[in-house]
């Protein structure tokens, strides 16, 4: 019997830095090419079972069960390994792609005027944590009447993270839902459902303590390695073995599930087919882009 005052849980966790200088990998010593940020979601029943679905990974590859999984730290032959048991248990996964060749420079003066966050950098990771909480907003609105969940409410549940100031995170989400109530939301080509989220709903802790937060940085670390040029691993491509978990829906009646722009984003996607390479593509590709489409459409 649920005794909770929310229904789903959002475990989010990021990859990359959010620096938008002298990027790899034209500097090599630079800064990340991608800020990627993942979600990891299941519903409220499924959190105990969390400690077991990490252990279960864990014996995937003979590791040490009980301790905090860090999916950058293990071996190339035990990330796939990691990767590909990830798919094994009931969930959905999110990751936005933000490719930051397209930031360089850029200062977004209405952010600053409105105090919504305290640098470039921030308001970097803001937006792409609200298109994120966007897609996950839908899929959740969807999954809730399917399964009879009347007034749903996510909880979201973030990495500590250095360099970030959550207070201004916490803050920016209030703006979406007041904005989305409101329907003022600024850029709405998506919009959160607001009634879904609630401010005293958004918490944080180390990702060494909870293990939601560590399936969702494998997710995230995987996608992250499998676009990030200068990873020392970009060519194993280990997200390509999250399929099953991506989270995806179907544009028309009996189509395919297609999980581009909802499970995995590219951020932006206009003229995408530009500045991504042709091995970049070929991995979006796998999940639903187009890129002759959006050649073809560009404006």
């Amino acid at each position: 019997m649920k005794n909770s005052n929310y229904h789903y849980i959002l475990y989010i966790d990021e990859a990359g830095d959010d620096k938008t200088h002298d990027l790899k990998p034209k500097n090599p010593n630079g800064n990340s090419e991608w800020l990627c940020l993942g979600g990891y979601l299941i519903r409220y029943e499924a959190m105990a079972t969390l400690d077991d679905r990490r252990d279960c990974i864990y014996k995937s590859f003979g590791g040490q069960t009980g301790s905090p999984l860090h999916f950058r730290k293990h071996k190339p032959w035990n990330r796939l390994k990691i990767a590909k048991a990830l798919g094994n248990h009931s969930a959905r996964a999110f990751v936005v792609c933000s490719f930051k060749k397209t930031m360089v420079g850029h200062k977004n003066h209405r952010a600053a005027a409105a105090g919504t966050a305290s640098s470039n950098r921030q308001y970097l990771y803001n937006f792409v944590a609200r298109l994120l909480l966007e897609r996950v907003s839908e899929f959740v609105t969807n999954d809730a009447e399917k399964q009879g969940i009347p007034d749903p409410k996510i909880k979201i549940v973030m990495a500590s993270r250095r360099g970030h100031h959550f207070g201004h995170f916490k803050a920016y989400v209030l703006q979406l839902i007041r904005q989305a109530m409101a329907k003022t939301t600024f850029l709405n080509a998506k919009e959160i459902n607001p009634q879904l989220f609630a401010y005293s709903l958004i918490a944080r802790f180390p990702a060494s303590s909870l293990a939601g937060l560590q399936l969702a940085d494998a997710v995230v670390s995987a996608t992250f390695q499998s676009i990030e040029r200068s990873s020392p691993n970009y060519h194993d491509k280990p997200a390509r073995l999250l399929r099953k978990i991506i989270a995806g829906k179907r544009r028309w009646p009996n189509g395919p599930i297609l999980r581009n722009n909802v499970g995995l984003t590219v951020f932006p996607v206009k003229n995408s087919h530009r500045y991504l390479d042709e091995d970049q593509k070929a991995f979006f590709s796998e999940f639903g882009y187009d890129f002759n489409w959006l050649k073809e459409n560009e404006r």
